[in-house]
């Protein structure tokens, strides 16, 4: 393992509430109401993929021209930037600052593949963003999750082949991207939901360089047939 690539949300910090909130209150002033139930839909695709769903969900699919949509987007962004305002150091998850000195300590790189085009920012407000040797650009990628092209991407920003890197995330449709890209899949959370994973922990709290690397092996020990 030479390389451990993040999610953002859920993994790192956890706006996930940041977002149905913005999304709650855009998609209301489109006449479409969403709930905490539905949000759950949203979680590891980007920004034109869940306006997509919302409207499907609206019964608005087509109602709107692709200028009026990307109106929308900007609302909700804009309404998202000015709720994040509130992130500090603080907002870490448990365990993740440990974990990236564990890293750091084992000379293993680390980047970023977040769908969220305001990933920088948010890792500046978190006092993270010197612990990254990459960071992917989603909005220079042609295919959201679950396609691999973002672990893909962070793999080449870090030189280091996707056969010699592990990724964590909290989603579905992440875990079909890394999985796609041939890379050690680490889900956080449920294990329903995540059981492509090939490692699942309930919360950050228990990710560990130790633990990491031990699924790393049994991983690759099942991959070389021994």
């Amino acid at each position: 393992m030479k390389a451990v690539i993040f999610d953002l949300d859920g993994v790192i910090t956890d706006t996930a509430e940041y977002h149905y909130l913005a999304w709650k209150h855009t998609a209301e002033q489109i006449g479409i109401e969403i709930d905490r139930s539905f949000n759950e839909r949203l979680k590891g695709i980007n920004r034109e993929q869940s306006l997509d769903k919302i409207l499907i969900h609206g019964g608005a699919a087509g109602k709107f021209q692709e200028a009026e949509k990307q109106e929308i987007m900007r609302r909700k962004n804009q309404y998202y930037q000015q709720l994040i305002q509130n992130l500090t150091p603080h907002d870490l998850l448990p365990g993740i600052s440990v974990l990236f000195a564990e890293l750091k300590r084992e000379h293993i790189s680390i980047a970023l593949a977040s769908s969220s085009r305001n990933a920088p920012a948010i890792l500046q407000r978190l006092g993270v963003m010197d612990e990254f040797q990459g960071v992917v650009d989603p909005a220079a990628l042609a295919h959201g999750k679950p396609d691999p092209e973002i672990f893909l991407t962070a793999a080449a920003l870090l030189g280091v082949p996707p056969s010699e890197c592990a990724a964590i995330e909290d989603a579905e449709a992440g875990i079909a991207a890394i999985k796609s890209a041939g890379m050690f899949a680490v889900g956080v959370g449920d294990e329903t939901s995540l059981r492509g994973a090939d490692l699942i922990v309930h919360n950050t709290n228990e990710l560990t360089f130790e633990l990491l690397n031990e699924g790393w092996q049994r991983y690759c020990c099942i991959r070389e047939g021994k």
